[in-house]
């Protein structure tokens, strides 16, 4: 649509003006819905900074008997009726507060003033001792999110922020009959976040003024779950918490299939009869610097190589197989183990349901989760029977394909669980609570994790490979529950990128005769542990090949891989995995042990062992 002049008010807006200011915004007016009759006058509110919704609006305050406001709600104060047709009727609402969760008790704490206001605007008494505290509990009724995609930055840009909408905006309740929409939106002409309120009802003088706050979810169960955090719904009664494998369908959801080969006839290739030095193709510069065993040499060309080892995600298996005699270091479908809610799926394969009375879920090392996109009615439901039954009921909420931590935090609050699976994908899982703790000589008890680098060089017969060699991250801060959930370097073990000054680091030779040392109390030997860990490995990958592609991995003769796998221990040392990745970050690896990369190298593509490899094929 094309603006030549339009009048708003007793202003003529300029048509080129107003048709640069749609073009510069029209994916953000387009996808958030915003009628095309409301553009002008958005545009001149924006231009000129009118907010006027005072107008039109005006905030009714209920009390309790002893003189405290106890609600609030946004009603018509026009003498005439408002008009969903009416071009003037969208307005600007402005933001109290924009954060970033692991930011706000820092922030609030610096900023007096902002606690005090909003402490008034979310009801909290005046009587409240930790009035911070009491702002982060109460906060999930009001806070709402975005995230400002980027194509350039680290990866902390994608951390979501949150914000909290002025007393004006907090105030407007939900109703499933909803007459207004709220939006947020980044105004180009001076980089500010609005939220933009229009109607899509006609509205009385007097009437409320109500907006639905989950819009766009039509499922009654689903809508009824998202609700929880004003609603206090209980679904513990009526909704099954007992987890049921997703169908194919999810498992395409959002990717490109891989092309596979006709059938299982095409050549099979024996690298150590070639009778000449073996071509690597490789786009990571740790392979070419470290790469050193003579029977291999780097080419520029990739068609020329006989192993392509690459950071790219490889989709063609048909053609490598039928007309190349390459070797990939990838399989087809690992993304089943690689993303973190499908590698909960295929975990639970052949585990027992959870245990209707103790609520333990299965397998043992792997911690209760729940992907907060289908399962969160499910999810609900059993943090509820969790809480009825005084279990613990801290969790870790993780987003699904970010690392670093990144849009990861740790709660016991329901209401935060449900509201921050909207600033993206997201699995719930249970946290481990009791961990087993390593005595920092600079620190005291603090958490740590462990990463095993694992090799797999077949699926069918399984033939999966650990180096012998793992890594250790520690937690910065002493370990403790003590309402202290946003201290990253109490329940975070990744300081590479922040808090690197206190980054302790140890090797696994000397880590081995600590843990057995200090774990003395709890008669846990290290030799015991890892024979655990080899056990739980060794399972995951029996249970991806258990059903065909999408739903799990395939066997392919051309593939190998290495993968990183993470894990933690709990107080009685029973290991948990965290996640896999493909294509780790192996800087530690190459600069600890200069044949590492000669040592994958040899175990994948030549079959050959060597002391520090560990075939766990039989675990």
């Amino acid at each position: 649509m094309e603006y030549n002049h339009v009048e708003h008010g007793d202003v003529l807006v300029s048509g080129n003006l107003l048709n640069s200011f749609v073009d510069l915004h029209r994916s953000q007016l387009e996808l958030s819905g915003v009628p095309q009759l409301f553009y002008p006058t958005l545009f001149d509110k924006l231009k000129k900074q009118i907010f006027d919704a005072g107008d039109y609006f005006g905030i009714t305050e209920v009390e309790n008997d002893e003189g405290e406001t106890v609600q609030r709600r946004v009603c018509v104060t026009s003498e005439h009726n408002l008009l969903k047709d009416d071009p003037s009727m969208i307005f600007l609402i402005d933001h109290a507060y924009t954060y970033r969760i692991n930011n706000i008790r820092n922030e609030l704490e610096q900023l007096p003033d902002l606690v005090e206001r909003l402490s008034r605007l979310m009801l909290i008494s005046s009587d409240e001792e930790n009035k911070i505290n009491a702002i982060i509990e109460h906060m999930w009724k009001f806070n709402h999110t975005y995230t400002l995609a980027t194509n350039e930055g680290n990866a902390e840009d994608r951390e979501p922020y949150w914000y909290i909408r002025d007393e004006f905006g907090s105030a407007i309740e939900h109703s499933d009959q909803a007459n207004v929409r709220l939006v947020p939106f980044l105004s180009m002409i001076d980089g500010q976040m609005y939220t933009l309120l229009w109607l899509i009802k006609d509205i009385k003088c007097n009437e409320s003024v109500t907006v639905d706050y989950v819009c766009g979810i039509h499922d009654e169960v689903i809508r009824r779950a998202k609700l929880v955090p004003w609603t206090e719904d209980d679904l513990s009664g009526d909704i099954d918490y007992q987890q049921t494998e997703p169908n194919e369908q999810y498992f395409n959801t959002g990717r490109e299939n891989e092309s596979l080969p006709s059938s299982d006839n095409y050549p099979r290739i024996d690298l150590t009869k070639l009778n000449r030095t073996i071509n690597v193709y490789t786009d990571i510069e740790l392979v070419r610097n470290h790469l050193i065993d003579k029977r291999f040499q780097l080419v520029e060309d990739l068609s020329q190589a006989d192993i392509i080892f690459t950071r790219k995600h490889f989709k063609d298996f048909k053609n490598l197989c039928e007309n190349t005699q390459q070797f990939i270091n990838q399989y087809p479908f690992e993304n089943v183990i690689n993303i973190k809610d499908l590698l909960a799926v295929i975990c639970r394969r052949t585990s027992l349901p959870i245990d209707n009375e103790t609520l333990q879920s299965y397998p043992l090392w792997l911690p209760t989760t729940f992907n907060l996109t289908y399962e969160l009615p499910k999810f609900i439901s059993y943090f509820q029977h969790r809480e009825q039954k005084n279990l613990d009921n801290h969790w870790i909420v993780k987003p699904f394909n970010l690392a670093r931590s990144i849009d990861t935090h740790v709660t016991k609050n329901l209401n935060a669980i449900i509201r921050l699976a909207e600033s993206g994908p997201k699995i719930v899982c249970k946290y481990i609570d009791k961990p087993l703790l390593f005595d920092r000589e600079d620190s005291g008890l603090v958490k740590f994790d462990i990463r095993y680098i694992v090799l797999l060089r077949s699926l069918e017969p399984l033939k999966v490979y650990v180096y012998k060699k793992f890594w250790l991250r520690f937690a910065n801060k002493p370990y403790s529950l003590d309402n202290n959930y946003d201290d990253y370097q109490v329940h975070f073990t990744v300081m590479n990128y922040r808090y690197a000054q206190n980054l302790k680091k140890i090797t696994c030779e000397e880590f081995i005769p600590l843990f057995d040392k200090q774990q003395q109390h709890h008669h846990l030997k290290w030799s015991d542990v890892q024979e655990n860990i080899f056990s739980m490995i060794h399972q995951v990958f029996e249970r991806a090949i258990l059903k065909k592609p999408p739903c799990g991995m395939l066997s392919c003769h051309r593939s190998r891989a290495m993968y990183a796998i993470d894990l933690m221990l709990d107080e009685n040392g029973q290991p948990y995995l965290l996640e896999m990745n493909f294509m780790p970050d192996i800087e530690r690896a190459c600069l600890y042990y200069p044949t590492f990369m000669d040592d994958i190298f040899c175990t994948l593509f030549l079959d050959e062992s060597n002391s520090n490899v560990i075939d766990i094929s039989s675990k």
